[in-house]
């Protein structure tokens, strides 16, 4: 039943985005409160798991869909708020210890405060259910954090730097560092996390891009998968950190105004999934993996 309603939901957001283009913004909803609305699909092809040997083959189906929107609250503070869903489908073999899905349902709430015309700094919670979506209940809710620092040390050029926390994960704090340089007109090298790469500009209304990035999450596992080898634990009321590592180039078209396709292709070089608290790993080869993402900004 939750992989029905989870999939009529992505359908039912996929459908305003296409259609939100062609009405008046006011006929849905009032801009003031809703900024944007995006939607995305992504597949990662078949490739074998393995743990001290082959273990059986997982491909991977992506869907994502958000809202967002912001406040400014005075000169130099905005307030930012959305909401997410974002859920993986796993297609694997029988007798792989992996749920049928992993996903999130949160929210987005932030804000951003300039301190001058060079610093700003910027603080994110993302409070929400992150999981296999089987028994969501309050040991699957989880508020990742993220604080931000930037320094414009030009038009061309910011730095960022900060902390992230998550408290599902094997290392719970982590730095973040990052950098945006247009180095060239129409070129935008960009560094940090989740994605480093490199962006041309080729005329107006349609850019190509080139990078690596990662997709994956920490989630809940509250269903019993059993025992997977000898000496592990049980893989129930745990978690899971599930990555993968891609390569790829895509391009990006603005349809309309405020209205953007962007598609992706390439090389998914690692996959991994590793229950952290039971030291169990499967890890994945290399296979190709597509994406495509709809933007509507009004």
């Amino acid at each position: 039943m939750s992989s029905i309603l989870l999939r009529c939901g992505w359908l039912l957001f996929l459908g305003m985005v296409l259609t939100l283009d062609a009405q008046p913004p006011s006929a849905i909803f009032r801009p003031a409160l809703v900024e944007s609305l995006a939607a995305g699909y992504s597949f990662s092809g078949a490739s074998d798991l393995s743990r001290d040997g082959p273990h059986g083959e997982v491909s991977v189906r992506h869907f994502e869909a958000s809202a967002s929107g912001r406040v400014p609250v005075g000169e130099r503070t905005t307030l930012i708020y959305g909401v997410a869903i974002g859920i993986n489908e796993l297609d694997a073999d029988a007798g792989l210890a992996l749920p049928d899905r992993l996903g999130e349902l949160s929210l987005n709430l932030g804000v951003q405060r300039r301190l001058s015309t060079r610093w700003s700094v910027s603080g994110f919670l993302r409070p929400g259910i992150y999981g296999d979506l089987e028994n969501m209940d309050s040991d699957s809710f989880n508020a990742p954090v993220l604080v931000m620092a930037s320094y414009a040390a030009s038009r061309e050029l910011v730095w960022l730097t900060g902390v992230a926390a998550n408290p599902f994960s094997e290392r719970i704090v982590m730095p973040v560092a990052g950098v945006r340089w247009a180095f060239a007109p129409s070129w935008t090298l960009n560094i940090g996390f989740p994605r480093v790469g490199v962006s041309w500009a080729v005329r107006e209304g349609l850019s190509l891009h080139a990078g690596l990035g990662i997709q994956g999450g920490t989630y809940r596992i509250t269903e019993n998968l059993g025992v997977p080898a000898p000496g592990v634990a049980r893989l129930a009321n745990t978690y899971v950190q599930y990555r993968e590592i891609r390569v790829g180039l895509g391009a990006e078209w603005a349809l309309t105004k405020g209205f953007s396709l962007t598609a992706e292709a390439g090389a998914m070089l690692d996959r991994r999934f590793e229950y952290f608290d039971r030291n169990y790993t499967l890890n994945g080869e290399a296979a190709p993996y597509v994406t495509l993402k709809l933007d509507n900004r009004f």
